[in-house]
């Protein structure tokens, strides 16, 4: 059975890792958090992955940085792409990862995104499919462009939406021949 995970806010500010079923006693916890949330030279997930673009336009990420003060740059002279646009990514700790910028999930401040991760290596349709499946408030969240609101405990960090609307999951990716993005949705 291939295991999947989402990485990201849960209906309230603060990114941990949950196994399929939800909040708490799915939380994942302990040495397996480590195997999961971390890949490379001990590079963490937290919004490493998702998509940003340079001063020239191209399309970056964090992880590419080889030290932490590299991961950092990239973070500070790039832009975060629109919410929903995500990369894929097959990382050597055994998982295919999708991560996009998130501010639906119950934190609205910069730099909130989502991760979710199948064991293995995957497409995107893939790892979508698995997300429909296991994790299915994230993605209608999204789609309502954050939590109901009657739900949300209140806490200093949250603030109310900004009428955000519909948000949708589009890969990004970049063609070498072709300095332009290209989306599939």
């Amino acid at each position: 059975m291939t295991r999947c995970f989402y990485f990201g806010c849960w209906n309230e500010a603060g990114h941990y890792l949950f196994a399929p079923g939800g909040r708490d006693a799915f939380r994942v916890h302990g040495k397996e958090t480590a195997r999961i949330e971390f890949f490379g030279n001990h590079v963490h997930l937290d919004g490493t992955l998702a998509p940003r673009r340079d001063p020239s336009g191209n399309l970056v990420f964090a992880a590419t940085g080889l030290t932490p003060n590299e991961r950092s740059s990239i973070g500070y002279r790039a832009q975060e792409c629109p919410q929903g646009q995500f990369l894929l990514h097959v990382l050597d700790n055994g998982f295919t990862a999708i991560q996009w910028w998130d501010r639906c999930q119950g934190d609205t401040r910069g730099a909130c995104n989502s991760t979710v991760l199948l064991e293995g290596q995957h497409t995107a349709e893939e790892v979508l499919a698995a997300a429909r499946e296991h994790f299915p408030h994230v993605l209608e969240n999204l789609e309502r462009g954050g939590p109901p609101i009657p739900e949300r405990p209140r806490n200093a960090y949250w603030k109310p939406p900004q009428n955000q609307g519909r948000i949708a999951l589009v890969e990004v990716f970049c063609d070498p021949q072709s300095p332009e993005t290209t989306e599939r949705k």
